[in-house]
């Protein structure tokens, strides 16, 4: 455009560069106005615009060969070439403040040339702009000059300047947070990444809330964190409060002397933990600490994303942090227990694989080291055991508490019992690689370790037979792999010592009296109290005239394959006792028969009057074959251990044939009660029946009339009608105990059904009331119905009226007299054959009436 005007203009086709610099080449050369317009041809000609002639941009109409050239002198316009650049400076924060008058506003000559010389114009990169920026930005570029930045520029490495963050001819402002978080981004990937998993976590694309970068960086003065004395600062403001937890602590002198701060162990960006290949934070100071700690139970945990699993900070805190030596560190040690005790507690602490952890503090404080500790002794504590940052799973065979390495690790206090145990039989298999082998753990409990004497030990005199010795020794699978005698526990039971330990008593021998407490040896070892050239000093230290003979009296290492002298003895009584106990079971037999049949012959002579009916005779009978085998089948799921439940088992009561028996058993009482329903309701007997069940107040007398009698209060006892007050109340109690079985036993017998239209609830409370109803109707029919049926010594051997439904004449004179004054029957009316004569009125308990 220029070049065609120019060709328009005679006076300009002439003017080259050459022609030009014959008086702007002139050092001194003055306008009108006394600006300087010397042109050093050497700067221009290393310039951008070096191909370009004067008159490219000094395009105006003007007579060069007068001076001056134009009658009014217009700057160059830069739009003519840069049109788009310009375009975009227009609206851009300069652009807009040079519009406004705003003094010191750059236009394009001040920011595109050497020391303003708008000859002397260079292209401006993301380095070069820097000294562009200088002239007006002094105080940011000042700062900019301290930055990591702009030393790593000085070292040719690539790194922003100031165009890199603010654009040259764009509209943007300067950035704001969430555009500086963008900038940041395009060259630290790595940082924004790891802010996604720290505690200030990016959203999809820049911080959430007021956070940025320039939060905790200085934009123009970036620093490599550590190196940034103002980094607590700019963590207090979002965080205030914290710096104040330093006091006291161990790194107070070190934070006061810029030594460390928040991002010693916060890190730069990531806040949450890191690779095994990178210092964890504490590890960059504590590097042997965190060394342990990288191979602890702990960090593997962590790795595993297990969130409960302890940090330095979990134990140490995690601002005021205090010397393991001041009382009031949670390391210290009278807190240590309470410390590990936050997560292993008596409360469940289950990881992110719903794994729980062990609850360990509750039996550590009842335990004789944790008694012990309370009182201000010098016990073990968790650490002792256990290691102080190196704690490694039991499994782990450089763990201090593996089974292999538990003797060395109690022998830190022990050192005479891991010596001993070292020695022993248990020690040497353990040694050979036979875990099976016990160690201390297995006897003396891992946390609840309890003191010899107490009562409440594993290891207590009382306790070792049956307890501990007694879970390897007894174990028949252990017994046939290393082929130890199966039966040595037993019988030690079965000696004076067993029969003697067992009632408490304390001046008598226990395993560790003959095998010792750790020094346990084979008997073939000439070292072992129980080797035959020690025994008698063993059996000495109890009896002090022991001899050889006297020791070899007892042994519980049996003779195998062959029978001893006492085995023959044994069996010999074992016969005797089984032939004259059977022999005397037959002779009574036989005469409890006899008596049996004497007592019926008795009563069939007596005189009677018909007491039950025949339906009411089938109803007994139906209803206590089906209550008794409720009872037994019942029971027998219940008490599955019992030694009569294993009879029934071993005689072919298997679980299904038993489940099938208590329902078939439930159906007959359901059957019967139905029955009983309609008897009581359908029949002119039931209903004479059931009017004389009821309860009367006179009931309540009756038994107060009753006791009274009995215990001599009274000479007269009490006249009952047809049915006396405990025949009411078994009567009224079966009644009330079937509907609950029956309910119950619907609700145990279809809960998925129930459950649809019931809570779960339901399912569990009927079965308590199905078990306890069933003790107590079963231990109602012994104690209360078969003590007057059987038991009562005028009924003994047994009453025959559900039998032959028939009652002495005597006895209802004695019993129910009033029933007899109220039925109108005499003495003298009672027939030959014991039934009443016509002139008895029916419906009573005199006869059996009419349906």
């Amino acid at each position: 455009m220029a070049l065609s005007i120019l060709g328009l203009i005679p006076e300009a086709q002439g003017q080259s560069n050459e022609d030009c610099l014959e008086c702007h080449g002139d050092p001194e050369l003055e306008a009108l106005d006394g600006r300087i317009v010397f042109v050093n041809h050497e700067i221009h000609s290393a310039s951008i615009h070096e191909e370009l002639d004067c008159i490219d941009c000094h395009d105006q109409p003007g007579d060069y060969e007068d001076f001056p050239h134009y009658d009014i002198y217009r700057k160059v316009d830069c739009a003519e070439c840069h049109d788009e650049a310009t375009e975009n400076f227009v609206v851009s924060f300069h652009g807009r403040a040079l519009a406004r008058g705003t003094p010191g506003s750059p236009d394009c000559i001040k920011c595109h040339s050497k020391k303003s010389d708008p000859h002397a114009i260079q292209a401006l990169d993301f380095r070069s702009a820097e000294n562009s920026c200088r002239l007006c930005h002094t105080t940011e570029t000042g700062r900019y000059d301290s930055s990591v930045h702009f030393a790593a520029a000085q070292e040719g490495k690539e790194s922003p300047g100031c165009v890199s963050c603010h654009p040259t001819h764009a509209k943007s402002l300067p950035p704001s947070a969430g555009a500086i978080d963008q900038l940041c981004k395009k060259c630290h990937v790595d940082a924004m990444e790891e802010l996604k998993q720290g505690a200030h976590k990016l959203g999809e694309d820049f911080l959430q809330g007021p956070m940025s970068c320039a939060s905790c960086h200085d934009v123009h003065a970036t620093h490599k964190p550590k190196l940034d004395k103002g980094i607590i600062e700019s963590c207090n403001n979002c965080h205030p409060g914290y710096d104040e937890q330093f006091s006291g602590s161990v790194h107070e002198l070190l934070l006061r002397d810029d030594k460390m701060s928040c991002l010693s162990c916060h890190k730069t960006h990531q806040a949450t933990d890191t690779p095994k290949d990178k210092d964890f934070g504490c590890g960059a100071c504590h590097e042997d600490v965190e060394k342990e700690y990288r191979g602890s139970a702990h960090r593997l945990a962590r790795l595993h994303k297990d969130k409960v699993a302890a940090t330095c900070a979990d134990c140490h805190g995690g601002h005021h942090i205090l010397g393991a030596t001041n009382r009031d560190s949670p390391v210290h040690r009278t807190r240590i227990p309470d410390t590990c005790g936050e997560c292993h507690t008596d409360e469940e602490v289950i990881t992110s694989d719903y794994v729980r952890l062990p609850i360990s503090l509750p039996n550590y404080a009842a335990s004789v080291h944790g008694k012990g500790l309370k009182k201000g002794k010098k016990t073990a504590i968790c650490t002792d055991c256990h290691g102080v940052h190196d704690l490694r799973n039991g499994s782990d065979p450089e763990s201090s508490i593996n089974k292999m390495n538990l003797s060395r690790t109690c022998g830190k206090c022990h050192e005479k019992a891991a010596q001993e145990y070292g020695g022993s039989v248990h020690g040497r298999a353990l040694a050979h690689g036979i875990t099976d082998s016990p160690s201390c753990t297995d006897c003396h409990e891992e946390h609840l370790i309890r003191d010899t004497k107490d009562p409440e030990s594993a290891v207590f005199k009382g306790h070792q037979g049956d307890e501990v010795c007694a879970s390897c020794h007894e174990d028949p699978e252990m017994a046939a792999r290393y082929g130890l005698p199966a039966d040595a526990i037993q019988t030690f039971r079965d000696s004076y010592h067993g029969w003697a330990i067992g009632r408490g008593g304390k001046r008598v021998a226990s395993c560790e009296d003959c095998h010792n407490i750790h020094d346990i040896r084979s008997r073939l070892d000439p070292s072992s109290s129980i080797h035959p050239d020690n025994v008698v000093a063993t059996c000495g230290r109890c009896h002090p005239k022991s001899n050889e003979t006297f020791a070899a009296s007892y042994t519980h290492v049996l003779a195998r394959d062959r029978m001893l002298i006492h085995d023959w003895v044994r069996v010999i009584y074992i016969v005797l006792i089984v032939v004259v106990l059977a022999g005397m079971a037959v002779h009574n037999l036989v005469i409890f028969i006899h008596a049996m049949r004497k007592s019926y012959r008795n009563h069939r002579k007596e005189e009677s009057a018909m007491r039950m009916g025949r339906s009411e005779i089938w109803q007994h009978v139906f209803l206590a074959v089906s209550f008794t085998g409720l009872a037994v089948t019942g029971f027998t799921l219940r008490f599955s251990d019992s030694w009569w439940a294993e009879l029934l088992i071993r005689w072919g009561l298997t679980e299904e044939i038993r489940r099938v028996l208590h329902r078939a058993f439930a159906v007959i009482m359901v059957v019967v009660s139905l029955y009983h329903v309609l008897f009581i309701f359908g029949s002119r007997r039931g209903r004479t029946l059931i009017t004389a069940m009821l309860p009367r107040p006179k009931d309540l007398f009756d038994a107060l009339g009753n006791m009274a009698y009995h215990l001599g209060w009274k000479k007269k006892r009490p006249s009952f009608a047809m049915y006396d007050y405990t025949q009411k109340a078994e009567y009224w109690a079966l009644i009330w105990g079937t509907i609950l079985m029956v309910l119950t036993g619907i609700v145990l017998m279809y809960p998925d059904t129930v459950t649809h239209v019931a809570p779960a609830w339901v399912v569990r409370v009927a079965e308590t009331i199905h078990f306890y109803e069933a003790i107590l109707a079963v231990s109602a029919i012994v104690i209360w119905h078969f003590f007057f049926v059987i038991l009562l010594p005028e009924e003994y051997p047994m009453s025959w009226t559900w039998i032959t439904g028939r009652m002495s004449v005597e006895h209802w004179r004695k019993h129910h007299p009033a029933a007899m004054e109220q039925a109108g029957i005499l003495p003298e009316e009672i027939s030959d054959h014991g039934s009443p004569s016509s002139k008895g009125k029916e419906g009573t308990g005199s006869g059996e009436g009419k349906d």
